[in-house]
């Protein structure tokens, strides 16, 4: 998920660290009971924030939804980029 928006950015010029807030909706996970994966989510979120590429950090807001557009998806990512 995150590789694909530092792609999307890249392509127009911006670069992870020219995310200024994070709106992610995160729908159950069956193997979790229905819960929200949080933990994973921060694991994944600490992959590109906070790390020696990208010092700075984001302010985002995360929820848990009842499901996404796709039956599959568990994760969307709403980016805002500005420099």
């Amino acid at each position: 998920m995150f590789t694909k928006i530092k792609t999307i950015l890249a392509a127009q010029g911006y670069a992870m660290r020219d995310i200024i807030k994070l709106t992610v909706f995160v729908a159950g996970d069956p193997k979790l009971g229905g819960k929200m994966d949080f933990a994973g989510m921060n694991d994944a979120f600490r992959m590109f924030f906070g790390t020696a590429e990208n010092p700075n950090t984001v302010a985002r807001s995360t929820v848990q939804v009842a499901a996404l557009a796709g039956p599959a998806f568990l994760v969307e990512i709403e980016a805002t980029a500005a420099k």
